[in-house]
């Protein structure tokens, strides 16, 4: 079974890729999907030492916006395979974050253990190796997640199945894209889980990064929107408004603000997703 790294970067973070990078391992290759808007010669070495690593695939790209990144990203990696039907695990990586050790293993185990499960997400840990969120002691269907869990991109593996099915990232979501800032991981879950696909939550650490900060302003006006979205992707426009209408106000009475506001501003990610 191949195992697949997809990493996505942007202009001067390909100077970071080298790191994120394990020795080489049998049938493990990385793609590096760089959106260069920058010409610069301080990224000559870096690029060309990249090049030199056979299990290395870097493939350069124009524009802006994580999500289209990461769809370039895995249509690469479906050029690595002998044909569509053989046997991969994508793995979705950032420039800035570290492989755990053994995770290859793990991953190969897990999913040679359960072959028909199509989508893993792992646990992630910050620098100092602490946990980043409250995850699951054991394995959890997705559909059955708990309280206050989010997914993160890094956190997540799947067959190259997936990408056969025709998932994609929705590139009117995430980082660089025009309206919403955040919000891909879940759209992206929800899609697999209407196309009938199997998505489970893995009590086992996957990589480490920086402590998070995407969407850590709950104020930012493109975070309130990219939630409004969110449910109006999820859910029918009554449990969209529901749950806008909960989120506005306990975001109102933490920060002490018109809750009101913050509604108009969710309600206009959800009037923006379902226009």
């Amino acid at each position: 079974m191949k195992l697949i790294v997809l990493i996505s970067t942007i202009d001067d973070g390909i100077l970071g890729v080298p790191d994120v990078l394990r020795p080489k391992e049998a049938e493990v290759l990385y793609v590096v999907s760089w959106q260069r808007n920058v010409l610069d010669k301080e990224y000559d070495d870096v690029v060309n030492a990249l090049r030199c690593r056979d299990d290395v695939k870097l493939s350069p790209m124009e524009g802006r916006g994580l999500c289209c990144n990461r769809n370039h990203a895995m249509e690469v990696a479906m050029s690595l395979l002998d044909d569509e039907l053989e046997e991969a695990v994508f793995i979705i990586a950032d420039d800035d974050e570290r492989i755990d050790a053994g995770a290859f293993d793990r991953i190969r185990e897990f999913y040679g253990r359960y072959p028909k499960l199509d989508v893993a997400l792992w646990r992630m840990n910050d620098s100092e190796q602490r946990a980043q969120k409250r995850y699951p002691s054991v394995l959890t269907d997705y559909r059955l997640c708990p309280r206050y869990y989010y997914p993160s991109s890094v956190e997540m593996t799947f067959r190259s199945r997936v990408y056969v099915s025709g998932l994609r990232f929705d590139e009117r979501f995430g980082l660089g894209s025009p309206a919403l800032s955040s919000g891909e991981e879940e759209v992206f879950l929800t899609a697999a889980l209407r196309r009938g696909l199997r998505v489970y939550i893995v009590p086992d650490v996957l990589c480490s990064t920086p402590m998070s900060t995407t969407g850590s302003s709950v104020m930012d006006e493109k975070v309130l929107r990219s939630k409004g979205a969110v449910y109006g992707y999820q859910y029918s426009l009554i449990g969209a408004f529901l749950r806008a209408l909960r989120e506005a106000v306990g975001i109102g009475l933490r920060q002490r603000v018109n809750p009101f506001g913050i509604f108009a501003q969710i309600w206009s990610g959800v009037n923006y997703i379902r226009s």
